[in-house]
């Protein structure tokens, strides 16, 4: 089962603004109409109960946004990058990925049809119209596109499920699956017959339940031995975890307890989940004298009656699942209480605009950091004196001269803006 990938992705750049003046004939001196340029697309995940795994992104690399067009005369706004839709299954985190390691939850997509813009496209320029003004009325400058943005994220799928079955080797987890859903696990009498978590559906009194059987648990688990920090990964978003304990174990309490551990060891939130503990195997004869001769030790151990059942003759299976429902449904009730947390992400495009100018110095080279000023160096005609002039009008209003300024740059220095070098005069 592919359950984790990392993704570069990357959304569009915003297209360029225009710089364009009208020239109807009989209409002297036309004034600016260039237009905007369109929005790059963004990268969006959205949560389909139709897609289990990350398979068909198994052969991707990257997912990648259309730009935005540029903008044309006659205030032409261009047309609008495409975005680009990623479909995960629902339980998907994303995570920002850097340097291997997880950096910030990017998006948790718990509920079918929810969407999460992990790269936001970049907003498109402004066209030449925008830098009219009455002193003005030539404006030679247009902003270029903004870039999209561009990161590397973790998919890591945490099967949605309402009771999680958790247990050794070969205790029976794939036997119980098989008889109380629908579901086909490979059932064998040998350890590790399930290789990967399986979802089974359970239909019970009126209701459903979706169980999850997790692959057998080693001693160790929590560290990854048996790729148990794999498995134990999807425990998480279960509401009750159901503990077996395999029938024919020696001790049922030492049995239990290094379950237990496990669970403990590896925390986020395992241990205080709600659980049951069932002994399996009762059709067996021989089994029933010694788990009436353990099972108040069990019950003082796990903090409650175990259930004792058997998958191949039914044996307390109803009163297993009457007392799992019970509990789901005190889960998923305390869940309504509780407010929906939805998370902000910021627009790059809306972030930049509150940050001052700044200049570092490399080498020789006044490096400036000011977004805005950087996008209209990307348009302006340096060779032309008029665009020159009003391109300087533009840093003295954006602040960049006056940083400049205090930090000593000279006549014939070299500035840079953005790719756009220049010697300061």
């Amino acid at each position: 089962m592919l359950d984790k990938k990392i993704l570069h992705i990357l959304a569009g750049k915003g297209g360029n603004g225009s710089i364009s003046f009208r020239t109807e004939r009989f209409v002297a001196n036309g004034g600016p109409n260039g237009g905007d340029g369109g929005d790059g697309g963004s990268v969006i995940f959205v949560a389909d109960r139709g897609v289990r795994t990350l398979k068909e992104l198994s052969r991707s690399q990257k997912a990648e946004a259309q730009d935005g067009n540029p903008g044309g005369g006659s205030n032409k706004t261009g047309r609008r990058g495409k975005s680009k839709q990623v479909r995960v299954p629902v339980g998907t985190q994303l995570w920002e990925w850097k340097d291997g390691e997880k950096v910030r939850l990017v998006g948790d997509l718990e509920v079918e049809g929810q969407k999460v813009v992990a790269a936001f496209g970049g907003e498109g320029g402004k066209g030449n119209t925008w830098f009219k003004s009455p002193t003005n009325q030539e404006p030679l400058l247009a902003e270029g596109g903004e870039l999209g943005e561009e990161l590397d994220v973790l998919i890591e799928v945490k099967l949605l499920a309402d009771v999680a079955v958790v247990g050794p080797p070969n205790a029976g987890k794939s036997t119980l699956l098989s008889v109380v859903s629908a579901a086909k696990p490979v059932v064998a009498a040998y350890p590790f017959t399930t290789l990967e978590p399986v979802l089974g559906t359970v239909e019970h009194r009126g209701n459903q339940m979706v169980l999850l059987e997790v692959p057998g648990l080693l001693e160790g688990a929590h560290t990854g031995k048996g790729l148990g920090l794999e498995f134990l990964r999807h425990v998480e978003r279960a509401r009750v975890v159901l503990q077996l304990v395999d029938g024919l174990d020696e001790d049922y309490v030492k049995a239990f307890w290094l379950i237990d551990e496990e669970l403990r060891l590896y925390g986020e939130g395992l241990p205080e989940k709600p659980r049951v503990v069932a002994v399996t195997k009762m059709d067996i004869p021989e089994l029933l004298p010694k788990a009436a001769a353990q099972e108040a030790a069990l019950a003082v151990a796990a903090g409650s009656e175990p259930e004792l059942i058997s998958s191949a003759t039914h044996t307390g299976i109803t009163k297993l699942l009457d007392r799992l429902l019970l509990m789901v449904q005190a889960s998923v009730a305390a869940e309504e209480r509780v407010p929906v947390r939805e998370v902000v992400i910021n627009h790059s495009a809306q972030r930049y605009r509150t940050l001052r100018p700044t200049v570092t110095k490399d080498e020789e080279t006044f490096v400036v950091s000011c977004p805005p000023a950087e996008r209209i160096a990307e348009m302006v005609n340096i060779n032309n004196w008029k665009a020159r002039m009003q391109f300087h009008g533009e840093l003295d209003r954006l602040g960049v001269i006056k940083v400049l300024d205090s930090v000593g740059v000279d006549s014939g220095d070299t500035v840079r803006i953005g790719s756009l070098e220049l010697e300061w005069q």
